[in-house]
């Protein structure tokens, strides 16, 4: 997913800054811009001023509309100790409570978990709802930040969830603000790796960069509290500041999240107490800003970094935006990790039958103290292709998502789990019996009109889906939300199969 330079608007949205850092809203005109794209000066098609970016007068309270922009907040509980996310999450409740009832904008909410990025709260202007949402997320240990054998994972994860939210929100008009409340994934060191491992690692963020872009989002991360016992800067606190040359790839050294900041002209704050503060400041930066416009001329499908540079006339101002894109690559292979989630996502807006595996819902619980219902989806052994293991076993890897889905088909909550299938026996005629059984649960928010559950192979690709309907949900027996607990875990998270 790149951007296509040859016949496409550029769309740039400049934040300006004077010496103070205070953002400049008024008496700059397109005159005092200059842009230039790979060291070549690009003439200026539009400009925007902030005050053009206003809510649409049709918009619902639930839906983005009109080119005030959204925001998406992350609270990463993947790469926060038990402390840092309870601060987390008490900084953002006092933050939302400090909002009036109805949000000037609308906003969503995500929390990053030990196994999968999870939308607790789609788009809404309701204060109370996001708050609802929050207080009612599952405190769980973070087993994965405490153990450094799953550094390389989180690396991954945290990576893959913002490609997730970037394809989720391609399709929305106007600026996208993601506030990342916590650390960000581990950096990841690249001398001594293979070169075809550090050749799939820089496609991979070079694709997540582009997706960013094109989705016109602005990355923010908040770092949580004062470092006791840690260094005082960090590699992503380095990169979200560093300005890397016309020719400098931002990734060709150790791969951290302060680059992501830095490419999507987000802030990355640090060192300081006020959380809910620094999400005000976020907010701030990330709403009052120039919309610029320009067509590049078509350059090298070479896969370079091509680097965007925005000026004033005025010395005194700064112009805070993304930094630039990488370009396409003629000669790289597919990214099948990027295709997947792609996929998984279309599927889950579809309203198509996808019955390559067989998908089916049942067992189903409403928990009308946290407003979620769980349920337990069942894979059927057609179509499943396992693969021996070395004890003696069989397995075999998948994804499955599930989604509340609004009557327009929009996102309201989302769960995205990757998850192994595994067996005791290498009997074909046994294997080809075995039903999977994966327990899900998922947040109901009020405008639910049907949850969608998807299951991917991860090595075949072939795909099926169930929906369960509001009315099956409403008329699910209910049962107080069962208290969390802790369970071993290996490194993928694994669910047995059995005889039906």
């Amino acid at each position: 997913m790149t951007i296509q330079v040859n016949s496409s608007l550029v769309f740039l949205d400049v934040t300006v800054l004077d010496k103070k850092g205070h953002p400049v809203v008024t008496g700059l005109t397109k005159d005092d811009f200059s842009i230039t794209d790979d060291k070549m000066p690009q003439r200026i098609f539009s400009f925007e001023p902030p005050e053009r970016h206003t809510i649409d007068t049709h918009a619902t309270a639930d839906h983005p509309a009109g080119s005030l922009p959204v925001t998406i907040f992350v609270v990463d509980l993947l790469d926060s100790s038990f402390s840092d996310f309870a601060y987390i999450r008490f900084m953002v409740h006092k933050y939302l409570a400090a909002q009036p009832s109805q949000l000037k904008a609308p906003a969503e909410l995500m929390v990053l978990g030990n196994d999968s990025l999870e939308m607790v709260q789609g788009y809404t202007r309701s204060k109370a709802d996001l708050i609802y949402a929050l207080d009612h997320i599952q405190t769980t240990l973070p087993y994965k930040e405490m153990n450094g054998s799953f550094a390389s994972e989180r690396f991954g994860q945290a990576i893959d969830a913002l490609q997730q939210i970037a394809l989720q929100n391609k399709g929305i008009s106007g600026h996208k603000n993601i506030i990342w409340v916590g650390h960000g994934g581990p950096s990841m060191e690249t001398f001594g790796l293979p070169g075809s491992t550090v050749e799939e690692l820089n496609r991979y963020v070079h694709d997540t960069t582009n997706q960013l872009v094109d989705a016109r989002m602005s990355l923010f991360v908040l770092y949580p509290g004062l470092p006791v016992g840690g260094p005082i800067l960090t590699l992503s606190q380095l990169s979200a500041n560093f300005n890397f040359g016309d020719d400098d790839d931002p990734f060709s050294g150790d791969i951290n999240f302060g680059v992501f900041v830095n490419e999507t002209g987000g802030k990355l704050f640090y060192n300081r107490n006020d959380v809910n503060t620094e999400i005000k400041e976020a907010q701030q930066l990330g709403s009052e800003y120039y919309t610029l416009t320009y067509q590049p001329t078509a350059g090298n499908m070479d896969g370079k970094f091509r680097r965007i540079r925005v000026t004033l006339r005025n010395p005194n101002l700064h112009a805070m935006t993304k930094t630039g894109y990488f370009a396409p690559d003629k000669t790289a292979a597919a990214d099948a990790r990027q295709q997947r989630i792609v996929d998984i996502s279309e599927a889950l807006y579809s309203t198509l039958p996808l019955d390559t595996l067989g998908v089916t819902i049942t067992n189903v619980v409403r928990h009308p103290d946290t407003h979620t219902a769980q349920f337990t989806v069942l894979l059927a052994p057609r179509n499943i292709a396992w693969q021996r293991t070395d004890n003696g076993g069989s397995s075999v890897d998948f994804t499955l998502a599930a989604a509340s889905l609004s009557g327009y088909r929009n996102f309201l909550a989302t769960r995205v789990l990757s998850l192994k299938a595994s067996s005791n026996s290498q009997d074909s005629a046994r294997l080809g019996a075995l039903v999977t059984r994966i327990p899900v649960t998922i947040r109901i928010p009020r405008k639910t009109h049907t949850v969608r559950v998807v299951i991917q192979l991860t090595a075949s690709g072939r795909t099926g889906a169930a929906e369960l309907t509001r009315k099956a949900i409403d008329h699910a027996p209910q049962a107080p939300t069962p208290a969390p607990h802790l369970l071993p875990r290996s490194q993928k998270p694994q669910v047995p199969s059995s005889q039906p």
